[in-house]
């Protein structure tokens, strides 16, 4: 390795090591919000030189400042941006760490820390780039978008800069928020994301006299099994296009019901996650539901209702033909020497609301899969450097 690139693997590790520390979880998933980690990403760029960001910070509805950083560098008529999220998802079960979650713990090329892949490694690699661009060379604008609140909804982030009309329709956009290990996977299109909560109702009472009870437990597991096995049967086609090709139905969240083992539970919620295919009407599969309540409602005594916690409906793909998806792909092929393929994924990222007003987004970066939300989440350091170069490639030439 020469010396410019120990500099750059040590600049790498020092801004992991500052940024991944500080937690930037939603006040939705018990956290305090973005602003303490906006505010040394902050310190980081001013420290390269870089004191021209805008700053949109918004506020939620707790009274939380919500941020959003945004750098452009050069005076060219179009900008290739890049946007990463400052936010994380908690660390869920520490029991299942071998790592400390919030600080950055290296071994090897892997650096360690709730956030690091998701979506810290993009975070690093817009750092670097920054730190080695070559202004004079530039062909287009760089542009760089910090953004808040990606984990849960988007409101204050990049729906909140799309409102100030931040990007131009003819600028390259890239969101590095999905990818492969090898970095020729470019993401061109989304699922209908469609999150519910349900809430069943039946009477509480004592585990011995059962006959007195409706158990809500007991009823939701019923009702939950018959509508899972309804939707995966009805809603079974498959896109080769996705991965997976087929629409996806998870329960997920579990609230916490009663606080003895001897009492049966008269109340129980729970949440469900979706991801259908374009090919399907999210509507569709809310009368199919609301059909299967009002029956099961009829029969059992419980009741059973929903609220719709999110839903985010599948945009037109970004067309193959799109000046990003091109000249991203020449860039692939120039510094890995592969073709790159286009695909469409079940995860929610900015794209899904970029392209549903009309902007060609590629999601793309080089990246370790099966790694974002999990124990042990890590990061891989040669996979920025490869980045960087691609990033190069695009801005360069």
């Amino acid at each position: 390795m020469s010396m410019t690139e120990n500099i750059d693997r040590d600049f790498i590790i020092e801004s992991a090591s500052r940024l991944l520390s500080i937690k930037a979880i939603s006040p939705l998933s018990g956290g305090d919000g973005e602003y303490k980690k906006a505010i040394e990403l902050k310190k980081i760029l001013e420290e390269l030189g870089y004191k021209q960001f805008i700053e949109y910070n918004t506020q939620d509805d707790a009274g939380n400042i919500r941020p959003n950083i945004v750098l452009k560098v050069g005076n060219l008529d179009k900008t290739l941006w890049i946007i990463d999220h400052l936010d994380t998802v908690p660390e869920g079960d520490i029991k299942l760490w071998s790592h400390e979650p919030f600080q950055a713990t290296l071994e090897g090329d892997k650096i360690y820390g709730r956030g690091s892949e998701d979506n810290g490694q993009a975070i690093f690699t817009s750092l670097l780039l920054l730190k080695n661009l070559e202004k004079s060379n530039l062909k287009v604008n760089l542009g760089l978008a910090f953004v808040a609140d990606e984990e849960t909804g988007n409101t204050y982030g990049i729906k909140y800069l799309i409102k100030k009309n931040v990007f131009k329709p003819e600028d390259l956009i890239i969101v590095p928020d999905a990818g492969t290990n090898e970095g020729f996977v470019i993401e061109t299109a989304e699922k209908t994301v469609m999150q519910l909560k349900f809430e069943v109702l039946g009477s509480q009472g004592h585990a011995s006299m059962p006959q007195n009870a409706v158990n809500a437990l007991r009823e939701s597991c019923k009702f939950m099994g018959m509508m899972d096995s309804m939707l995966h049967e009805k809603y079974n086609r498959e896109n080769p296009l996705f991965i997976p090709p087929y629409s996806t139905f998870e329960p997920t969240e579990h609230e916490k019901n009663i606080d003895n083992v001897n009492t049966i539970p008269g109340r129980d919620v729970l949440y469900w996650d979706f991801r259908v295919l374009p090919e399907y009407s999210y509507d569709d599969v809310l009368k199919d539901i609301d059909s299967m309540i009002s029956t099961y409602s009829r029969d059992s005594g419980a009741r059973i209702s929903y609220t719709i916690r999110d839903i985010v409906n599948a945009p037109e793909p970004t067309p193959d033909s799109a000046e990003v998806i091109m000249k991203l792909k020449k860039a692939i092929k120039t510094v890995i020497g592969a073709d790159a393929i286009t695909i469409g994924i079940g995860g929610e990222t900015f794209a899904s609301f970029l392209r549903s007003k009309g902007y060609n987004v590629a999601v793309w970066s080089t990246t370790a899969i099966e790694n974002a939300h999990m124990p042990d989440e890590y990061c891989l350091i040669p996979h920025i450097f490869q980045d960087v170069e691609i990033y190069k490639q695009l801005l360069y030439n």
